[in-house]
């Protein structure tokens, strides 16, 4: 006997052997009827429905099928039941009622509800059966189901004799099983003429029922208490849905506060962002509450809850029939929903948002008017409902049908195409289904007819034909416990939410499932973290479950949902465990475990991925760059869901399989991994092809090779095998060994030494070449078919590889017949005159320049190019370009005449003969002015007014006849590039000068000095700066170009010759501590150079100027200046040292004072300024880089800060901040510079001004040195 099942994941449910079932004899004779019916009072409530009770049960009565049509709220689904089982009763039937529902949800909710109205307890009279949950007993009248519970009853009751009555109901849904249910019933009417069916739709297309079951009575409910208004805000120009359900809400808000409003919605996306604009409008007393399926369950339950604010519940499609919410008075309805579509054509899974049939918008607007008078408020136009479909497409035509036809072909049902549905499916999804089939290998080879071996397996399985290929394969493999859990948790939904405002929390709690591999080693992951919750039987124990869901922001049920499911699955598998144990921990490879161990766990990831890979083969993808996204089979483009843990990788997988390919705003793969394309080589053999391609010349091999490719879809899954194409295709090698070995020059391995004739070929293609760039013809010149032809009718077939074509050149002349020539690849005659006037050097005032021709209209340079060596940019011409060459001459002549303005060029009509007049006047003559001024010359004696060059508009001829300089360095490398050679030389005087310095040093530069051997050092000499360098340990001496940097080397220079003279004496004196412990504890730390040397070199460079004004520059002056410092120095050192004692105690008192304001945003700008100007006073080397004469008045600044923070404790902020933003004009830009150039001498002569400013701004009481201003200052900082 076959093994039936429920409907799981994407599969279609199993049935039983139902063509045994209708060739068997009348149900009567074969099976006994239930045990008799015990009595139970029947009341009905006010609703709807009861009032036809009567006409209903007359229908039922008369006829064995009938169809009750009720819109939403009219009690069908709680009091048909009821009715069946009345009419029983009064017939002294013996039997149940079944009544189907497509959820389980509604199933358990309506038994428990009608158990109530019949006051008995659910699960006795009144009881309900689905999935891993049935609480029926033999007092059981009323039983209600899924529709796939029903489907898996037939094994056991093939003629349903435990029933008198099958009700099913939200049949206008038209999902797979419904349909199905309803093609089998009516094969099954016919054998059981006591079977009632009543079929219960929402929805006007139950017409189509009643015409299937040969026109079976129809009775009409209506479906809501209250009258219902209608209005259209139909969308205004632009408007986004969210801004659109507002003014929904305001026009509700405007017409009643009260009453709560249900908004219909096509998705997640579009219920939160409106969530957020209903929010941000700020309704006075108002709930805003999102419903939708990934709403953590906590969320969901809140729109059940009562309310003291008005509520406002913006829901998807699901609240049309699914989901009823109390207390709604108010629809507004988008008119849109989100409807998941199945494309035969590209295999995918569609979301799409669309507008609603009709039969939706009234299903919708039932769900207002129930508590009291309700108004819809329609979010689109009257006539968009008008021309909307009547009713919504069933599912059938909506889905794979590949799970259909597998089972329809293992119950022997006949084919898909003549079974009964209501709707049957169309020719495409049908043929869809068939390759869906191919593709796992579930067909026999016979074609249609037939199942495989593993086709027989799949059908004995509760799954998607998909999902049943993995476990097959994964048996086959190894795998079967970790496939047996990833199926499972694919036939949930994620166990993992994302609660609203706990993003960020279930992201972090959730990472640790997380692989940045394959989201199915996730589900393996959160499989193995729950499983330590089993009891010594595999139960969960369910406390300590449902904190770790807590804990984990996972879904207690649809965990509990997945571990019944493996269960099943695993029963249905046969496998002896149900709770099967997988080896993940065999992933779990730590560095330096061994190649064995990484080896093991790859084996492991390709098992398991190659099982998977069994039953989506064509579900992949390859990284394609261009477009940014993977592209699939049937060329398909396709991007990871942002919920996958592949999603935020930087390094994004080559390859990847996905387990579903969804489209809403663009195709998305859902959970997805990281794969390798020839394992679908070894998977999935029959769906791959083979063809031999791209014959090209191997160098290494010396001969012509091609490669076998494998293919799936257009995808290359294995790139390419190589084979001789020799053998392949004789014909083929030998014109790919004319055109890549002979015509590109790749004959000879490794850049050997070519034979005669191709070397002769490569000088032909450089002379072509180059005429081609000259005349502007690139391509036009040279034909390859020529050559080709020249080479494929000398060379035999045979000697097409490189041994036997050195064979063959050699012998008989045959080398002399391959010398090619340029009249044997170009089509035109006559160009070498042309040629003449394109000149590869011009000649002018006694020099050579050497031009270039560049044919690229995309580039700068393109047209006439001056190489130039920076030697011989000052030598060179500005006016020498404008002239180009004779042969581009006329036509930049010709369009500088026409680019003069109008009024101007009408005097030189005819322009072309004007043109022709100016170059026959200056044929053979050397140019000594530039072109515009020559043309303009030329066309004032034929105007008889003044053309000035300034009228052409050279920006309107083409970039060709606008010649360019490019100026190059000794190697080659491209120093400057311009059409105008003053800017280059402006651009380039820099690295001139820098050339000019190095070349003035090779008079002026020594090293290595240890006393004063560099004679007489002038502060200038011939335009250069000469001055003494800080060597360290020597001194030496070269030029500089600038001033300020010749005088802060030439200080360092003298201050180290002296050191090196008295190097003991200065040590000594530096031991004698002449510096403070604040001082050193203030300004010590971060110097490069210790504190006591910098005062010390300071203190010498000081004790120098004693002697005179400026530093020695002679040996002579050197010697004097060091006697008389000698006396000084310590002096010096001790006035430096009470100098920066004095800093130190103003920087302490800064230092707290600037802790004190830190936390105070009023002071935040101005405590920002005073740490700047502190970084600047202790910079590094501050006490050198000072120098003498302001390091010994260095405490002024300090004074002036202190005078500043004073002031700033007494005085407003507000002065203090007028005069900070006066300073901050300069300071802030001066500040960014030094920063970035802090060795920059003139930055620090800039620095200066700037402290002197300072106290000038804030510190009037504080003496300032030299003459400063806010001017001053700006000409020294762009200076």
């Amino acid at each position: 006997m076959i093994s039936i099942r429920g409907r799981m994941g994407g599969g279609f449910p199993t049935l039983c052997g139902l063509s045994v079932l209708l060739a068997c004899e009348k149900a009567r004779l074969l099976f006994p009827l239930s045990a008799p019916p015990i009595a139970v009072k029947i009341t009905y409530p006010t609703l709807p429905v009861s009032s036809r009770k009567e006409e209903i049960l007359a229908a039922m009565r008369q006829a064995q099928v009938v169809v009750v049509v009720g819109e939403t709220g009219s009690g069908k689904t709680t009091q048909l039941p009821k009715m069946a089982l009345e009419l029983a009763l009064a017939e002294g039937r013996q039997g149940m009622v079944g009544c189907t529902q497509p959820r389980r949800l509604a199933a358990t909710s309506v038994a428990k509800r009608v158990a109530e109205e019949l006051r008995v307890q659910p699960g006795a009279e009144v009881g309900y059966e689905v999935r891993f949950d049935k609480r029926t007993s033999e007092e059981t009248q009323v039983k209600f189901m899924t529709d796939g519970i029903l489907l898996a009853e037939l094994q056991g009751d093939r003629f349903l004799k435990k029933y008198h009555t099958i009700i099913i109901d939200e049949a206008h849904e038209r999902s797979l099983n419904i349909d199905f249910l309803l093609g089998i019933l009516k094969q099954l009417l016919a054998k059981r003429r006591d079977l009632r069916v009543l079929i219960s739709s929402a929805t006007l297309d139950a017409g189509s029922f009643s015409e299937f079951f040969s026109q079976a009575p129809m009775v009409m409910v209506e479906g809501r208490t209250f009258p219902v208004e209608d209005y259209f805000l139909p969308p205004l120009e632009r408007e986004y849905l969210a801004d659109q359900v507002v003014r929904g809400v305001e026009w509700v808000d405007a017409y009643d506060r009260n009453g709560d409003v249900l908004v219909f919605l096509p998705g997640e996306r579009e219920i939160r962002e409106a969530a957020q604009a209903v929010e941000d409008r700020g309704f006075r007393n108002t709930e805003v509450l999102p419903v939708f399926a990934r709403l953590s369950m906590g969320d969901q339950q809140r729109v059940f809850a009562p309310s003291r604010k008005r509520r406002i519940v913006l829901a998807t499609n699901v609240a049309e029939t699914s989901l009823t919410i109390p207390g709604i008075v108010y629809v507004i309805d988008s008119g849109l929903a989100r409807v998941s579509r199945w494309s035969p054509q590209r295999g995918i899974q569609r979301l799409q948002i669309e507008q609603i049939s009709q039969a939706s918008a009234r299903q919708r607007r039932g769900r207002c008017g129930r508590v009291r008078e309700g108004v819809c408020v329609k979010l689109y136009d009257e006539l968009d409902l008008e021309e909307a479909a009547e009713f919504t497409d069933p599912e059938i035509r909506r889905s794979s049908l590949a799970g259909v036809i597998l089972k329809m072909k293992a119950l022997g049902l006949g084919e898909i195409e003549d079974f009964p549905f209501v709707d049957p499916p169309n020719g495409k999804a049908i043929k869809e289904g068939y390759a869906t089939l191919e593709e796992v290998d579930a067909l026999h080879d016979e074609g249609r007819n037939g199942l495989s071996e593993v086709g027989w397996r799949l059908a004995k399985l509760p799954l998607d034909p998909r999902l049943g290929r993995m476990l097959v394969e994964a048996e086959k493999r190894g795998v079967l416990a970790e496939i047996l859990v990833i199926v499972g948790g694919l036939s949930v939904m994620d166990v993992r939410e994302r609660p609203e405002g706990k993003e960020d929390a279930a992201r972090q709690a959730q990472a640790k499932f997380r692989d940045s591999r394959s989201d199915f080693l996730s589900l393996l992951k959160i499989w193995n973290a729950v499983s330590k919750f089993r009891d010594g039987k595999g139960r969960f124990q369910r406390n300590q479950l449902r904190k770790f869901c807590q804990k984990s922001f996972c879904n207690f049920r649809r965990l509990v949902e997945w571990d019944q499911i493996v269960g099943e699955i695993a029963r249905s598998f046969c496998v002896k465990k149900e709770r099967p144990e997988t080896r993940l921990a065999s992933f779990e490879v730590e560095v330096g475990e061994g190649k064995g161990a990484r080896n093991r766990a790859a084996k492991y990831y390709k098992e398991i991925h190659c099982a998977l890979l069994a039953g989506m083969p064509r579900s992949i993808g390859i990284w394609d760059k261009e477009s940014k996204s993977y592209k699939g089979v049937g060329g398909m483009k396709f991007a990871i869901f942002p919920g996958s843990g592949l999603f935020k990788e930087k390094k994004r997988p080559d390859w990847v399989l996905a387990f579903e390919l969804v489209e809403t705003s663009r195709l998305w793969a859902r959970k997805v991994a990281w794969m390798q394309p020839d394992w679908v080589e070894e998977v999935a053999p029959h769906l791959c092809r083979k063809r031999y391609h791209s014959p090209e010349w191997n160098e290494g091999q010396g001969a012509v090779y091609g490669k076998e490719t494998i293919l799936l879809g257009g995808l290359t899954i294995v790139p390419g095998r190589p084979v001789f194409f020799g053998r392949v295709s004789p014909k083929a090698a030998h014109e790919v060994f004319v055109r890549e070995a002979i015509l590109e020059g790749r004959l000879v391995k490794g850049g050997g030494s070519p034979p005669p004739c191709l070397e002769r070929l490569a000088q032909v293609r450089r002379q072509c070449a180059a005429a081609e760039r000259k005349l502007r013809r690139v391509g036009g010149l040279w034909l390859e078919e020529y050559a080709f032809d020249f080479y494929f009718a000398r060379i035999p077939v045979e000697a097409t590889t490189a041994k036997a074509f050195h064979q063959w050149r050699k012998q008989d002349g045959h080398e002399d017949k391959l010398m090619i020539s340029l009249r044997d690849v170009v089509w035109e005659e006559g160009i070498e005159s042309e040629l003449l006037l394109f000149p590869d050097t011009i000649e002018h005032g006694g020099r050579e320049w050497l031009v270039e021709y560049v044919c690229d209209p995309e580039a700068p340079d393109d047209g006439l190019v001056f190489e130039l060596e920076l030697a011989e940019l000052p030598h060179f011409p500005d006016y020498l370009p404008s002239w180009v060459v004779p042969g581009m001459l006329a036509e930049r002549v010709e369009l500088l005449i026409r680019s003069l303005p109008k009024d101007w060029r009408t005097r030189f009509q005819p322009i072309s003969q004007t043109a022709e007049d100016f170059l026959k006047e200056w044929t053979g003559w050397e140019p000594q002015t530039g072109l515009l001024e020559a043309l303009g010359e030329f066309l004032t004696g034929i105007a008889g007014v003044v053309i000035e060059p300034k009228l052409f508009d050279e920006s309107r001829l083409p970039v060709s006849l606008r010649p360019t300089v490019t100026v190059r360095d000794e190697k080659g490398k491209v120093l400057g590039f311009s059409e105008d050679v003053r800017e280059l030389k402006e651009k380039l005087a820099g690295l001139l000068r820098s050339r000019r310095e190095a070349a003035a040093n090779e008079k002026w530069e020594m090293t290595g000095g240890t006393y004063w051997s560099f004679g007489e050092v002038p502060e200038r000499a011939e335009g250069v700066y000469p001055a003494l360098v800080d060597e360290g340990e020597s001194v030496g001496m070269r030029a500089f170009l600038e001033k300020e940097e010749a005088a802060e080397s030439h200080r360092a220079g003298v201050v180290r010759l002296f050191w090196m003279d008295h190097e003991a004496m200065l040590r000594g004196f530096m031991k004698r501590s002449f510096l403070r412990p604040l001082t050193k504890l203030v300004f010590g730390p971060g110097q490069s150079e210790a504190l006591e040397e910098q005062v010390m070199r300071v203190a010498v460079e000081a004790a120098f100027y004693k002697k005179g004004a400026e530093l020695p520059r002679s040996a002579g002056d050197f010697a004097a200046a060091s006697e008389v410092a000698r006396g000084w120095v310590l002096d010096q050192a001790r006035d430096l040292a009470a100098e920066l004692e004095r800093a130190a105690e103003v920087y302490d008192f800064a230092n707290r004072w600037l802790a004190g304001k830190g936390e105070d945003k009023l002071y935040v700008e101005t405590v920002a300024d005073l740490s700047e100007e502190l970084e600047w006073l202790k910079r590094d080397q501050f006490v050198w880089k000072a120098g003498a004469r302001r390091a010994l008045r260095y405490a002024r600044h300090y004074e002036a800060l202190e005078e500043r923070l004073k002031r700033l404790d007494s005085l407003p902020l507000a002065k203090d901040e007028e005069k900070r933003r006066q300073l901050d004009v300069l300071w802030l830009d001066w500040l960014k510079q030094w920063r970035a150039r802090p060795e920059a001498v003139r930055l620090w002569e800039v620095g200066w001004l700037l402290a002197e400013w300072r106290i000038q701004l804030f510190a009037p009481g504080v003496p300032r040195e030299g003459k400063v201003s806010e001017k001053i200052i700006d000409k020294a900082l762009r200076g």
